[in-house]
């Protein structure tokens, strides 16, 4: 399985990078905008060393009786299999879909998953003056040098911002970029910001919270030598932080941090995958979620909880 973003363009891209490694000279094609050689990927990623091992190779399409059943298709009778659902299960189905028996299943298991050029951060907080929230994004290269990339981002208000609902903006980080932006907390319903972001290959961050948070910053880093990720907690106060694993069977952690501490979220048992929020007892509002999977520039596994193992 490979999640990089790719385009029409990785194509090209391929051909540039396999072409000018055999020639030895810069070959480029001037009509792709660095916008989609930030944020598409040149292929090149969906290839592994070969050392020798044995590769169990799919069986071969048995192509007459696969033509057979296309041909056998026009003369089966329309789908008849479907029901009108009732309001009381379509209410039960939308409160729990994992229960519903109307939910199609997710495959279970996992696949191998490919490296991904991603090394990238999002990190959230209240400006000083508390009058807007501010989100740092960034591309970093200190892990995955040269092979680390750019990404997409997109931010969205799941509830009111400006008397507008899901407002959204979009954004494309070039690799070892960093950008910042704010979102005035007036804005917001009820002066309390909440905040979503998405990356590619599952990256998710979440921030919620109002003025009346505390001066306490979270950021997610992930550690070289281990590939775990990684919360550096800044506390100016005393409160008390609870972190909880929403997917993968971590012990919630609960901690007193008066001035800083690093947090290390052991990834390995789910491949470097890892969902976890920072809460605060005695702030209700406040939440920070960091969701992805770790890139460390090996191959890994698709995500366990999604394969429902």
């Amino acid at each position: 399985v490979n999640s990089e973003v790719f385009d029409h363009t990785s194509h090209i891209q391929f051909l540039e990078t396999f072409l000018s490694k055999k020639y030895n000279k810069k070959i480029e094609e001037p009509n792709i905008s660095s916008w989609r050689r930030t944020v598409c990927g040149d292929l090149t990623s969906v290839f592994r060393p070969y050392n020798g091992e044995k590769i169990n190779q799919p069986e071969h399409v048995m192509h007459d009786a696969f033509v057979e059943s296309i041909h056998k298709a026009k003369f089966k009778n329309p789908p008849s299999n479907f029901k009108m659902m009732s309001p009381g299960e379509i209410m039960a189905t939308n409160k729990d879909p994992r229960a519903s028996r109307f939910v199609p299943d997710q495959e279970k298991g996992i696949r191998n998953s490919n490296a991904l050029p991603y090394e990238i951060y999002a990190d959230g907080k209240l400006s000083a003056d508390k009058r807007s929230f501010e989100i740092t994004l960034k591309c970093d290269n200190r892990i995955l040098g040269e092979k680390a990339g750019g990404a997409p981002f997109q931010i969205y208000t799941p509830g009111l911002y400006k008397n507008e609902p899901v407002h959204v903006r979009s954004y494309a980080i070039a690799a070892t970029d960093t950008l910042k932006d704010s979102w005035d907390i007036k804005d917001f319903d009820n002066n309390n910001y909440h905040l979503r972001v998405y990356g590619p290959n599952g990256f998710y961050r979440e921030f919620k919270g109002g003025t009346g948070d505390p001066e306490l910053s979270v950021n997610g880093d992930c550690d070289k030598s281990s590939g775990n990720l990684v919360l550096q907690i800044n506390n100016t106060g005393m409160q008390r932080i609870d972190i909880t694993d929403h997917a993968y069977k971590g012990r919630k952690k609960e901690l007193l941090v008066t001035n800083t501490a690093s947090v290390a979220i052991d990834v390995s048992a789910s491949y470097g995958w890892y969902d976890v929020s920072v809460t605060l007892k005695d702030y209700p509002s406040f939440e920070q979620r960091f969701a992805g999977r770790v890139e460390t520039g090996k191959p890994s596994k698709t995500d366990p909880f999604m394969g429902r193992v």
